[in-house]
């Protein structure tokens, strides 16, 4: 965390906003000079929700507001970027931009494997837009949304595995109750997201083939293996969180009908 406020000490106001943890995030927070609240969701923890929050209640009065996770940080290059594009914002029409991470795991920038560029809804106008999608949020229907080229680095690994399994446990559980809500009406709707939708859509259809799928996807079909023994690992990981997801799948599929665990 400390990495990624000090990359933020240009921005007028510095905001925590922590969702229950257990170490002395608070403490840090205050002696870097930021604002700190909690907000602890009943689960399942949706990151939506969680950054409408922190809109709404955390007493941020700049027009422009920036999200960034604790293990995120912002170059000068990408804050000169930001400053020019929010300067520039009305005139070009937008409220709202894309940003996109340079994914770091390992010390090794995962530039094929994760896809790069892979955009995500960061940078906002606060009087006019908000988030929805649950998990894998994105702007509302309100967003007139514009790019930044300059990748913020994302610490994929910065807490360790643990942290990593405890994140994407979460992340699975609200997955597999979306895919098997879509498979008993057949609406994409259900799944509550337009980000990245028809990828969803068959990933939710053959869901089955999901840790295979993500594997090669990754590996193969963008070359991660050309990033070395990082690359790997990391591909490994997401097929096991994909793995999550389809046990999760078929419990969830069971218990609504009564079948026994």
């Amino acid at each position: 965390m400390e990495r990624c406020l000090a990359s933020l000490q240009w921005c007028d106001a510095v905001v925590v906003l922590d969702s229950g943890s257990k170490d002395n995030t608070e403490a840090e927070s205050k002696r870097l000079g930021a604002k700190f609240f909690m907000h602890q969701q009943t689960p399942p923890f949706k990151i939506d929700q969680q950054r409408n929050w922190a809109l709404d209640q955390c007493e941020i009065e700049s027009e422009w507001v920036l999200f960034l996770d604790a293990d995120e940080t912002v170059s000068d290059v990408l804050r000169d970027e930001i400053i020019q594009s929010c300067a520039a914002a009305d005139q070009a029409g937008y409220n709202s931009y894309e940003l996109t991470p340079r994914y770091l795991f390992w010390g090794t920038w995962l530039k094929r494997t994760q896809g790069y560029p892979n955009w995500h809804p960061r940078l906002l106008k606060r009087s006019e837009v908000r988030f929805t999608g649950g998990v894998w949020e994105h702007f509302d229907e309100r967003a007139i949304i514009g790019r930044i080229e300059t990748p913020y680095d994302h610490y994929a690994n910065s807490k360790g595995f643990s942290d990593w399994l405890q994140r994407h446990d979460r992340y699975s559980s609200w997955d597999a109750e979306k895919i098997v809500d879509f498979l008993e009406c057949g609406s994409a709707e259900s799944l509550n997201t337009s980000r990245k939708l028809k990828l969803r859509l068959l990933a939710a259809r053959f869901w089955p083939l999901r840790p295979v799928a993500r594997f090669c996807h990754m590996y193969f079909g963008r070359l991660g293996f050309i990033e070395g023994r990082a690359a790997f690992v990391f591909c490994l990981l997401y097929a096991y969180y994909e793995f999550m997801t389809v046990v999760k799948i078929i419990e969830l599929k069971r218990t609504r009908k009564g079948l026994p665990l």
